[in-house]
């Protein structure tokens, strides 16, 4: 039976790897449903290949709820960094290291190893939760396209499938190619003068995952280099491999890619490891490998067409960064695409995803570079005398290039310049001081736990990713003389204005309107197969219908109707606002006048236009003391936070406003809370929102 495909789509994705499923689930969760092919089989994509995350990667994997939880069952967490040095003689670790420091400020400050298949598995299935009958379309490859430049326009793309031979037109507005260090897209816009820019290192690397692990070695559930005089072996421990432990095996070897085997990886590895003992049941992936250090010279043409991951940029898997990048790009244009395609924004917030991801790519290859050749340099050494001073000296500078790069790959050290979408005051790019308190304009936002006014739970002050903008109101201490009445009058100044962001964008969500089976997405429910038999005494045929009652679920706060709901105000579909004091959520103050703000009697003529800033599902306390995550780097900053999201976002006694994008980038901020402030935020969103 021929595969049903339609003609016309909005986006085309060519690849189905993180990449690709990320960007998929970007614009799933923000109403687009895209078509998603692959040249290869879903089985291909089962064992190996990438697998580790880094930390502002399982930060936007967080925002969106139950994959993080998904990923952090499934993966194994590193938290802790060993140096080896081994010889039949004498072994001895040399060093030690937390994986992230503390002063990067991330609520999961490690690595989390898990296999690209459970992550791209992961990221599938949510998707089809946002869109009922979305597949992967396997074994479809890209051919050729006419490139239609005209906004709005369909590009006619032509795709093959690599079985039976068949060649289908279709028919998108937008192409994302992700297919790879190999790109067929890249190939085919090379006639628009794209291509990688670099070099290939004369170096061959070997990976292997080694299943049902046994050893003697003490560090092998820490990331682990190991060097001896038979060269040097990075270990990095992962998730369980069918019920058994696992681990991953980097190693350099002195033939070509197209020389090396399984068998000498093996045989080296355990060379190294001498005196001790290293042993697995099978092998389950491995690869070999070229170093190239390489970055497309242009991420679109006419943004029309745009390249992600490993499309657009190659190098070594020393730092672990290709898979997050690659999400972190899917997710910087997935946002954007969504708005434009929704009719939201101007296409021209399409330029900044190239002017964003560039330089970040750039900065990922200059990176690498140095790693690669700090290596190289070690395996030039000897190993007669631990104690040398060029044993030494490797290793100063390798701590030293760790400590350097931290903030880069934990994801804590980008900071995006100034366009449509990211504002000034100055109009250039504001500098971070990584492990100082203070957000600037174009980083990312720092997390931080606070009361929810509404049922005083605990929560996550970062807002979850479902494409809106969010306009943080950090108010201070609402006790303060004058406080409280300048709050009420930036209130009254909304809601009285006929121009307000909230009347000209977006539209009020009835949250009504989105399905139960949207709102509270299911959990696999049993069913039996002919090859299983009966589950729970029943066959298919014979088992009654599941209960409904025992369907497992979750959800979101935001996606069940609130019990306020007629008396506030409703959501808008492009811009939420959360406002945080910093009084105790037990205060007299906060149960009797603020309380009386966040929920007004329906007999009030004055109440009748809603507000924006009394909610009390988005009205927040600022008041869960936390120990100074800088108290090393900033220790002037004091032992404990008492506010600790208003001490980490720098807002001053007079409060601020700080607008995050929907990948939680600070996109503006502003001093005070006053008529002026606002007119900041309105000048921002009248920018680029239509």
């Amino acid at each position: 039976m021929a595969e049903s495909f339609g003609d016309h789509h909005d986006v085309l994705i060519v690849g189905a790897g993180p990449a690709g499923c990320m960007a998929a689930l970007i614009l799933a969760r923000m109403g687009i449903k895209p078509l998603v092919i692959d040249v290869a089989d879903a089985s291909w994509h089962e064992y190996g290949r990438s697998d580790a995350f880094q930390c502002r990667c399982m930060e936007v994997m967080q925002s969106f709820g139950a994959p993080i939880e998904q990923l952090e069952h499934m993966g194994k967490k590193l938290y802790g960094r060993t140096f080896w040095e081994v010889s039949p003689g004498k072994q001895r670790r040399t060093a030690f290291a937390r994986f992230y420091p503390e002063f990067l400020d991330f609520d999961k400050d490690y690595s989390l190893a898990v296999r690209q298949g459970l992550i791209e598995q992961v990221m599938i299935h949510d998707t089809e939760n946002h869109f009922d009958g979305f597949t992967i379309k396997w074994n479809w490859g890209f051919v050729t396209m006419e490139l239609n430049k005209e906004h709005g326009g369909y590009s006619e793309v032509t795709i093959k499938n690599t079985k039976s031979e068949e060649e289908r037109k279709i028919f998108a507005k937008y192409v994302i190619g992700c297919d790879g260090a190999r790109s067929s897209v890249r190939r085919w816009a090379g006639q628009y003068g794209l291509k990688l820019e670099g070099e290939a290192l004369p170096v061959t690397w070997c990976v292997l995952d080694a299943v049902g692990l046994k050893s003697d070695h003490p560090d092998l559930e820490r990331l682990c280099i190991v060097r001896s005089t038979k060269g040097i072996v990075l270990v990095i421990p992962r998730e369980p491999i069918n019920g058994k432990p696992a681990a991953r095996f980097d190693i350099q070897l002195e033939k070509t890619r197209y020389e090396a085997k399984e068998e000498d990886a093996t045989r080296m590895i355990k060379e190294i490891f001498a005196p001790y003992k290293v042993e697995w049941e099978e092998v389950n992936w491995w690869s070999s490998y070229d170093v190239g250090q390489r970055i497309i010279n242009g991420y679109t043409v006419d943004e029309k067409l745009f390249f992600v991951g490993d499309a657009c940029h190659t190098h070594s898997p020393r730092a672990g960064l290709g898979l997050n990048t690659a999400l972190l790009e899917s997710h910087n244009l997935g946002w954007k695409l969504a708005l434009v395609l929704r009719g939201a924004a101007k296409p021209e917030i399409l330029k900044t995803y190239a002017s964003e991801r560039h330089k970040v790519a750039q900065d990922l290859i200059g990176m690498d570079r140095k790693l690669v050749e700090l290596y190289a340099g070690l395996e030039k050494q000897t190993m007669n005398d631990f104690g040398g001073d060029e044993a030494a000296g490797w290793l100063h500078n390798l701590r030293m290039f760790q400590a350097s790069n931290y903030a880069y790959q934990a994801g804590a050290s980008i900071v995006y310049s100034p366009s449509l979408v990211t504002v000034t005051q100055s109009g250039k790019a504001e500098s971070m001081e990584v492990g100082k308190p203070g957000v600037v304009v174009g980083s990312r936002t720092r997390p931080a736990m606070v009361h929810r006014l509404s049922d005083s739970v605990p929560v996550h002050a970062l807002s979850p990713f479902d494409g809106r903008f969010t306009i943080y109101i950090l108010a201070g201490d609402l006790e303060k003389p004058g406080a409280l009445e300048r709050l009420k009058a930036l209130d009254a100044h909304i809601r009285e204005s006929k121009g307000s962001i909230f009347a000209k964008y977006g539209q009020e969500i009835d949250v009504h309107e989105k399905e139960i089976a949207k709102r509270m997405p299911k959990l696999q429910v049993p069913t039996a197969h002919a090859h299983e038999g009966k589950i729970n005494g029943f066959s298919a045929a014979e088992k009654p219908a599941f209960p409904p009652g025992r369907v497992l679920y979750h959800y979101d706060y935001d996606d069940i109707p609130q019990i306020t709901e007629g008396v506030l105000a409703r959501p808008n579909t492009l811009v939420r606002v959360t406002v945080v004091a910093t009084n105790s959520v037990s205060s007299p103050f906060v149960l009797d006048t603020l309380m009386g703000l966040l929920y007004p009697k329906y007999s009030d003529p004055a109440e009748k236009k809603h507000s924006q800033i009394f909610h009390p599902a988005h009205f927040f306390v600022d008041d869960i003391p936390v120990v100074n995550p800088y108290r090393e780097t900033a220790p002037d900053a004091g032992l404990v936070f008492k506010n600790p999201m208003h001490s980490k976002w720098g807002a001053g006694e007079d409060g601020a406003i700080f607008v995050a994008r929907p990948d939680a980038h600070v996109a503006l901020k502003t001093n005070g809370l006053g008529k002026e402030a606002w007119a900041e935020v309105e000048r921002y969103f009248d920018g680029f929102l239509l």
